[in-house]
């Protein structure tokens, strides 16, 4: 093998590792509510990026944010001119009263009618992509602090055995929800007037998963046309035979 052919399996190599990495890196969302700040992150592998609360610009790019707002502004205003004296030109020109023929040689198709079968068939397939879909998210941290209060203790304390039964869901490990890790903290404050909440989620995804879906999701409707057109191509054989016992009776 010579330099160039190398040289190529080198660039497919590194093709194909890129291709892996994009396809199975987790990308993920980290949001919560803490100590009363919103906030709102993005991760594509260790890369972390926030998008809320934004960090304060520095007095250079908010100069550079002004001169393109300015830009921007001066932009519309001469599109709106153009526009402007576009419309003057069409109010001058005499209107085009020609009747426009139609075409006769354009046939219209006529729409598929589906029946109850494909429907159902095609709603079963829809419901299964769509466990597919939720199944392909994964929830690595979840937090919840959170301190019922009320001026009412009654109510507090109604409000409190509510929270708990909910939260019990949460604790369940039963295979259904893909939780990694949780800090569930409950708590019933009778002196205060207003509750005090804290959460936090991460969820993350891996995109090979999304491509694994859309193949089963068409290897599912490829099995299901294949079965049709065999029942079909069997029901009329059957249909035939009995046309044909019947010419013979006669």
């Amino acid at each position: 093998m010579g330099l160039v052919g190398r040289i190529l399996l080198i660039i497919l190599g590194i093709l194909l590792l890129l291709i892996l990495l994009i396809f199975f890196v987790p990308y993920g969302v980290d949001a919560g509510y803490e100590e009363g700040v919103l906030f709102l992150r993005v991760k594509a592998g260790p890369f972390r990026f926030t998008l809320y609360p934004k960090k304060p610009l520095s007095e250079r790019k908010k100069k550079k944010q002004r001169e393109k707002q300015d830009a921007a502004g001066s932009e519309k205003k001469a599109d709106e001119t153009k526009k402007k004296k576009k419309k003057e030109k069409k109010k001058g020109e005499p209107a085009d009263t020609a009747e426009q023929g139609v075409d006769e040689t354009i046939t219209v198709r006529e729409k598929t009618k589906w029946d109850l079968d494909t429907i159902a068939a095609l709603a079963k397939m829809a419901l299964n992509a769509l466990r597919r879909f939720f199944r392909a998210f994964r929830v690595d941290f979840l937090k919840l602090h959170l301190t019922v209060a009320g001026s009412d203790p009654y109510d507090t304390a109604l409000r409190y055995g509510a929270v708990c039964a909910a939260a019990e869901m949460l604790n369940a490990d039963d295979g259904r929800c893909r939780l990694r890790r949780r800090d569930i903290a409950l708590g019933c404050d009778f002196t205060r007037t207003f509750p005090e909440i804290a959460f936090r989620i991460v969820v993350t995804v891996q995109l090979y998963k999304f491509v694994h879906m859309a193949f089963m999701f068409l290897a599912e409707y490829v099995i299901w046309k294949i079965r049709t057109r065999r029942e079909k191509k069997a029901a009329a054989l059957a249909q035939r035979e009995d046309d044909n016992g019947r010419q013979q009776d006669e």
